[in-house]
């Protein structure tokens, strides 16, 4: 007997579709990395005035 004889077919697994995530690199001419920093910066600076003023009062 061959080994085709016996073999049984399995289904086939179906993978859950890809999502393919398509990111932009620059806001106009400046890398997202420069912007992000930028406003991560203002961010902190903005909190850390905050926090200052809170405490002074």
């Amino acid at each position: 007997m061959s080994k085709d004889s016996k073999a049984q077919h399995r289904a086939t697994r179906q993978h859950p579709p890809t999502k393919i995530i398509v990111e932009r690199h620059y806001v106009g001419t400046e890398k997202m990395e420069t912007v992000f920093k930028r406003i991560a910066e203002e961010q902190i600076t903005k909190k850390v005035r905050e926090i200052a003023e809170n405490n002074a009062n």
